[in-house]
């Protein structure tokens, strides 16, 4: 657990949980806590010139007796946290007690209170998921206040609340950080496939891990209008999410200047009692070429923490409009232009041969207005329902878009397939129905049976 790259804002839950740090210390464990921190600051810190000055200084201050009125653990551990940054102000180095199992839980091992704990503290911050809503004007907010791993799950369940609206605003005011994962997963919905957003380098083998945007399981929202929530407290991954929209000009921040930390790492064990997060890695945007480490990164829209909220939504509320606007005039063009090719072919019957370029055109469309979100599967569907009496060709053709756009859709298989056999394919209707079928099982769709029965009144129809 404590390998994987985190950031420290999941870690310092712990930190605040003072029970487990009242253990008294004297000089010789200072001394002893001290030396094995500046070895493993030396042996893992990402930047190794670093580490050698953090070294220094922990020595020299433990020489000046600048430890001394320390008495108990927690304490020591605050005052070393605050050394050790003291030379370049890095905000993901932090010392903080281990995890100490209390005395009437002793018959479990200290992994598994630790798993229970966590896995409590995660159940009642809703996986990092504070609320999400639909402001009039049609502008979807999200209030996220940390980036829990495996949650793609949740944040496909919030972004599909979200995904017709015309304006997103994601507050990460008090968003502490998390997970790199979720955080590029969060960013692939706003986001094209495969585009470069951030280099991980970390020291240990001289590692270089390009971080891309991918698919994801909802819908995307590329160009929707987006604008971030940020403050003082906006920390580390949730700094990352901000600054990758930010340099990709995605998105407009407001509020604040966040806290400036970029660098990831992970959990060390200095003895029985502390523990240390080092930064082993650094981020490289390919953009600016590097990160927002010590100076936060800062909105275009600045204003302070309380009056962010009411800002964003001023401004989310008039590009809401502009972007109706902008498709409505994009989907009269599509809606032109299929109809063009609709009067063209409009004496053409279902088994006459049709212009080369029809097809291509038509599916050109209909993934174009997909792209834009202008035309859904079910729209889709209702352009073909509305020509299978005038032209079942054209209605073809619009419904073979479908399957195409959505190739998991058994629906979309079905109506094709019915279309098929309207016009006569009986063979390649079966197949579709055979297809639909598949799809259907693989997905458990309630409808399954229904499927069967309509493939099997296909087969025997004459």
């Amino acid at each position: 657990m404590k390998s994987i790259l985190l950031y420290l804002f999941l870690i310092l839950t712990l930190f605040k949980t003072d029970i487990y740090g009242q253990k008294k210390i004297n000089d010789n464990f200072k001394k002893e806590t001290i030396l094995k921190i500046d070895t493993l600051l030396n042996e893992n810190y990402v930047f190794p010139d670093q580490a050698q000055a953090i070294g220094r200084h922990l020595k020299k201050k433990l020489k000046e007796g600048a430890f001394k009125k320390y008495e108990i653990i927690d304490s020591f551990a605050i005052a070393l946290t605050k050394e050790i940054r003291f030379v370049n102000n890095d905000k993901h180095l932090g010392i903080w007690p281990a995890f100490v199992p209390k005395k009437q839980n002793e018959s479990l091992s200290n992994d598994y209170q630790l798993y229970l704990k966590n896995y409590t503290d995660t159940r009642k911050q809703a996986n990092g998921f504070k609320e999400t809503k639909i402001i009039d004007g049609n502008i979807g907010y999200l209030d996220i206040s940390f980036f829990l791993s495996e949650t793609d799950k949740t944040i496909d369940s919030y972004m599909n609340l979200l995904s017709n609206t015309d304006a997103v605003i994601i507050d990460l005011r008090n968003n502490g950080g998390g997970n790199p994962r979720t955080v590029n997963y969060l960013c692939s919905y706003f986001l094209k496939n495969q585009l470069l957003i951030n280099t991980l380098y970390f020291r240990k083998g001289n590692r270089s891990d390009k971080i891309f945007t991918r698919e994801v399981n909802g819908k995307k929202m590329i160009d929707v209008p987006l604008f971030i929530l940020i403050s003082s407290k906006t920390f580390s991954g949730a700094e990352e999410f901000s600054y990758d929209m930010q340099t990709q000009k995605r998105a407009i921040l407001v509020g604040e200047t966040s806290g400036g930390a970029a660098n990831p790492g992970e959990v060390f064990k200095i003895n029985n009692d502390l523990e240390i997060f080092i930064p082993t890695g650094t981020g490289i945007n390919p953009i600016t070429n590097t990160n927002w480490e010590g100076i936060g990164v800062i909105p275009e829209i600045k204003t302070s923490p309380e009056k962010a909220y009411d800002r964003a939504v001023e401004l989310a509320r008039e590009s809401a409009q502009e972007y109706r606007s902008k498709k409505n005039s994009e989907s009269k063009l599509l809606y032109e232009k299929l109809q063009s090719i609709i009067d063209k072919n409009a004496q053409l019957s279902a088994v006459e041969n049709k212009d080369s370029d029809t097809e291509q055109q038509i599916i050109e469309i209909f993934k174009t207005g997909n792209s834009l979100n202008l035309f859904s599967e079910n729209d889709i569907n209702f352009f073909g329902s509305q020509n299978i009496k005038k032209n079942p060709l054209i209605a073809e053709l619009i419904l073979k878009s479908n399957i195409i756009i959505f190739p998991k859709s058994p629906i979309a298989y079905l109506n094709y397939a019915d279309m098929l056999e309207i016009n006569g394919k009986k063979d390649l209707a079966l197949t579709h129905f055979a297809k639909a079928i598949a799809l259907a099982e693989e997905q458990k769709a309630p409808y399954l049976e229904g499927l069967k029965t309509r493939y099997e009144k296909a087969k025997n129809t004459k």
